[in-house]
């Protein structure tokens, strides 16, 4: 549902995959579960209630005109991040938590010990629990946690990159930015050795253009909201046509049958007990109806989907397009 703020002049947009940007995003909805809706201004974070908005914080800082809030992400319906910094890009940055759903907020710096920058890009959390922090400019790096924000670790790091963010795609992902000493939009597909490695190094080859395995945009494009929308379009595409991991073979299998008119779909294979949430291609969650093995797709734009089945600690995916 989309809320209308009066005394906001500029049009709500969806909520984004990546980091806002100034002038561009002002207002920005968040779906965050159950009934909660964020709405993102400039500098102030709302939420949304039938026929009225409740002004939950405003993040101005009188002597930084500059500042605003650059992302929003969420563990839950009441434990939230609000990422704040200027629109200069590699400067530095605020990290603000709230575990109560807005009425206390804490600066988070549980990341520093894995890092000396401070200069966070955007923040992704992605289906399987795990947290992404892009953070520095020129000389990047990507931080990441797996215990909810408790403690982070260094994943990669390189010179001379700007990560904008992860695209999840089942069992793997896809990592874009601009990269190269003329900061070229680049695509590539994270390796599957690299998922367990930490603190490393890692020249994707996106810094050389016509590297196997990076993919980078046929015209040219330098505009940070056309890179996002252009990369998260093309990994779509990539996504569809990568084969599903089969996992265990004491795993059901799952099947997914979509109806013709792409309105809704049937799972097989479901056990009782089975816990299925639906993502779009940015990895965030989407609602859905259900009953029993049915599943309908109210107001779904067109794009690609996934869907993750979830049967004791085992997680099964499938993905489907939508028309």
């Amino acid at each position: 549902m989309r809320y209308l703020l009066p005394f906001l002049l500029l049009p709500l947009t969806l909520e984004l995959s990546a980091q806002r940007q100034w002038g561009v995003n002002d207002s920005t909805t968040y779906a965050i579960g159950g009934d909660t809706v964020l709405i993102a201004s400039r500098k102030a974070l709302h939420r949304a209630l039938p026929g009225d908005t409740v002004l939950l914080r405003d993040f101005s800082v009188a002597e930084d005109e500059d500042l605003y809030i650059r992302d929003v992400d969420h563990w839950s319906a009441s434990d939230w991040y609000v990422l704040v910094g200027s629109r200069y890009i590699g400067s530095q940055t605020t990290l603000w938590r709230t575990t109560d759903a807005g009425v206390t907020w804490s600066i988070d710096e549980s990341f520093l010990p894995a890092t000396e920058i401070v200069s966070v890009n955007q923040m992704a959390i992605t289906p399987d629990g795990t947290a992404y922090l892009f953070n520095g400019y020129y000389q990047s790096e990507i931080l990441r946690s797996s215990d909810r924000g408790v403690t982070w670790s260094r994943w990669l790091h390189s010179l001379i990159a700007h990560y904008y963010g992860i695209i999840p795609c089942g069992n793997t992902a896809f990592i874009y930015g601009m990269v190269g000493d003329g900061f070229r939009p680049a695509l590539w597909q994270v390796p599957d050795t690299l998922w367990a490695l930490t603190d490393i190094q890692f020249w994707s080859g996106c810094h050389n253009s016509g590297a196997p395995g990076c993919h980078n945009p046929p015209f040219p494009i330098q505009d940070y909201p056309d890179v996002v929308s252009y990369f998260e379009e093309f990994a779509a595409g990539l996504c569809l046509a990568l084969p599903v991991e089969e996992g265990r073979d004491d795993f059901a299998a799952i099947s997914l049958v979509l109806d013709p008119e792409g309105a809704a779909f049937r799972l097989t294979g479901l056990a009782a007990g089975d816990h299925v949430a639906v993502f779009d291609a940015s990895g965030r969650s989407v609602q859905v109806g259900r009953s029993g093995d049915r599943f309908t797709l109210p107001g779904l734009a067109m794009g690609i989907y996934s869907v993750a089945v979830r049967t004791g600690d085992e997680i099964r995916h499938v993905r489907f397009f939508k028309p």
